[in-house]
């Protein structure tokens, strides 16, 4: 009787259509933020009953901090369920190889060209949309500071822990996706214009941020030259914890 042999389906060569790329990443940012909220509300309930779990994390720096872990770290293992669901390797969305010098190098000057480019678009934004209002300031959470365990908590949420959840997802995922099908340019511009809309905190009432949105998108636009260049997502989650750390230390100072 003739052996019969099982043939394993073959990796996808890509993520799928740019359109199922964008709204996949979509889909991931949504999915992970509700599910964040919904796990630190629930738990919130359970710890102080009778009390409004919104406003308990409108005032907890530890629940915003595991609120912030929880949506990260959501985000980053739904790309990997994405990666797997395709069967490709890490090095799809440039985790494929371990950090090195050249990405430090790399990232350092890549650190140095944005604050570059940002105060070029800053210069263009006033000469060109005079009218147009940058100087609000995002709301990061965190307003309760008291202890040094809480500067710690606000530390690793704004800094530390972002980059590794929007960098597979954005320069990762959705960067690498497009760029399989489309060139460079398209596939840097829609990247960079989610990841700047991403920022302008819409809803609420209240007018767009419009300065996060640029800096987010200048943000965006180094980030992706640096994946395309290096390969790997770990000179531009360096910019981004960098960047990070001078938004912390100017909004706390």
């Amino acid at each position: 009787m003739p052996m019969k042999i099982t043939l394993k389906p073959r990796a996808a060569r890509d993520l799928g259509s740019p359109a199922w790329v964008i709204t996949r990443t979509i889909a991931i940012f949504l999915v992970s933020q509700f599910i964040a909220s919904f796990i630190v509300l629930a738990a919130l309930s359970v710890v102080h009953p009778g009390q409004n779990p919104s406003d308990l994390l409108d005032n907890s720096i530890p629940a915003q901090f595991f609120y912030v872990l929880f949506a990260e770290g959501l985000a980053a293992g739904l790309v990997f369920v994405a990666l797997r669901q395709r069967r490709l390797s890490l090095g799809f969305i440039g985790l494929g190889r371990k950090p090195s010098q050249k990405d430090l190098f790399k990232g350092l000057v890549g650190f140095a060209v944005f604050y570059a480019l940002l105060f070029g678009a800053s210069v263009l934004v006033s000469v060109f949309f005079p009218h147009l209002n940058t100087n609000q300031q995002q709301q990061l959470g965190f307003n309760n500071i008291v202890k040094s365990s809480d500067n710690i908590l606000a530390f690793l949420a704004l800094v530390v822990l972002p980059p590794f959840g929007e960098e597979p997802l954005m320069r990762g995922y959705l960067f690498s996706g497009l760029r399989a099908r489309v060139k460079f340019w398209p596939a840097a511009l829609v990247t960079s214009v989610l990841f700047g809309a991403a920022h302008l905190e819409f809803g609420g009432g209240a007018p767009l941020l419009w300065a996060a949105g640029i800096d987010t998108f200048v943000l965006s636009m180094v980030l992706v030259y640096l994946r395309e260049s290096t390969g790997a997502l770990y000179a531009g989650i360096l910019v981004h914890l960098l960047n990070n750390l001078v938004a912390f230390g100017v909004h706390f100072k």
